[in-house]
């Protein structure tokens, strides 16, 4: 048994005095010997602890402000200390996690403190460790008091303020006002074009096709908008940064900022993860975000890899059946995105745009090397007519503006 400080203290005290009883023959000084041992083996009080109120307020999205109040009632006699329980991705921000006071029958003791979560997840925040100590400090006993505490932690959605959108073969890599091309024509007037084979005699514009010598047809809006589609890189390299700073927390928020936005703008959304082969079919409006956000929380980086032209084949059936604007998020200098991008194109030459998370506070040879990666990665998407926006780690809100409550 490990003794603590004290204890070794008066052990040592009491054969210091022993030794100097018998080298001065005093027996006052033997007698005076014993007082140590008494005190180091002055039992625990016993004492009892019991949850009282508890409140957790906010800290429902990452990097929002956690308020606690825990109340014990205690009864005993000694320094009692308590110390409620946080995860390691919980950061204190005002007062402490632990308090403790000197009791004698019956006390409280409160634990108030503001937190912060750094990371999104399902945290269990009901455990409270209570420690008792005798008067002189010489024994202890600890206990563990645990009540119904969950905390779900989201990832913060930001509006989207912009997405660089680039002319190529991808014209739309952004269908904020693009509409389905295989939808039922509704009643708003879109644009005049030439007639293609197929199209119904009652669409076509006389007044036009007499001006301009041509047949011309009216071309209306189609009922729905055009589905957007998803793919969120979550291999095992997206993992890198601290809590903080983090291209796949990134990469998260981005998601499900893009998604909330399409959603509640009428656009069917799919979703795919790319490692964990986990995919949901288009669907529109916030019930849809909700399935996506509800899974993005409990998310994290696969074991295995894998690559982003794997995905594309995945879905191939379902991008092929809905003609979707895909979106990929993802470390363009690891993931080699190209060849995926052009598969998701397609010979319909689908619109596709890329986020770049980028990592750029490492100044190693190898952060150099990786820097001139992205960049002659990210020119050869722009060549091909891919619309790329670069998001640095830790600082989406600077694309993403204004958090959706």
């Amino acid at each position: 048994m490990k003794l603590r400080r004290v204890s070794k203290s008066l052990l040592f005290t009491s054969i210091f005095l022993v030794e100097l009883a018998v080298i001065l023959n005093s027996v006052e000084l033997l007698k005076l010997s014993v007082l140590p041992l008494l005190l180091l083996v002055f039992p625990n009080l016993p004492f009892k602890a019991e949850l009282g109120t508890v409140r957790l307020d906010g800290g429902d999205r990452v990097g929002e402000t956690l308020e606690v109040n825990i109340e014990l009632r205690i009864a005993g006699f000694g320094l009692i200390k308590a110390m409620h329980f946080l995860p390691d991705t919980f950061e204190l921000v005002e007062e402490s996690n632990a308090g403790g006071r000197f009791i004698a029958g019956r006390g409280v003791i409160r634990l108030s403190y503001k937190c912060v979560p750094l990371k999104r997840g399902v945290y269990d925040l009901g455990v409270v460790f209570v420690e008792a100590e005798n008067i002189f400090a010489t024994r202890r006993v600890r206990a563990k008091i645990e009540f119904e505490a969950e905390k779900e932690v989201k990832s913060r959605v930001y509006r989207v303020r912009r997405v660089e959108q680039r002319r190529g073969i991808a014209r739309k890599p952004v269908p904020e006002i693009d509409v389905s091309k295989v939808g039922v024509p509704g009643t708003d007037f879109r644009e005049i074009r030439k007639y293609s084979y197929g199209d119904p005699v009652k669409f076509i514009n006389w007044k036009a096709t007499a001006k301009i010598g041509e047949l011309m047809v009216n071309e209306f809006e189609r009922e729905g908008k055009k589905t957007v589609w998803i793919f969120l890189d979550a291999n095992p390299y997206m993992l890198h940064g601290d809590l903080r700073k983090n291209c796949f927390e990134t990469a998260v928020e981005v998601a499900a900022s893009l998604a909330y936005y399409f959603a509640v703008r009428g656009h069917k959304v799919g979703f795919y993860t790319v490692g964990h082969e986990l995919l949901l079919y288009p669907e529109s409006g916030r019930r849809q975000f909700s399935k996506i956000y509800s899974t993005l929380v409990k998310l994290d980086v696969s074991d295995k890899e894998e690559n982003l032209v794997s995905s594309v084949e995945k879905t191939r059936k379902y991008i092929e059946a809905v003609k979707p604007a895909s979106i990929f998020v993802t470390r363009v200098e690891l993931s080699n995105p190209l060849k995926a991008v052009m598969k998701a194109m397609g010979r319909k030459n689908l619109p596709v745009s890329v986020i770049a998370i980028a990592f750029k506070s490492d100044k190693s040879i190898g952060g150099s090397v990786e820097d001139a990666v992205r960049e002659s990665t990210i020119r050869k998407l722009r060549a091909a007519g891919v619309a790329v926006t670069e998001v640095e780690a830790g600082k989406s809100a600077e694309v993403l503006a204004g958090v959706v409550k």
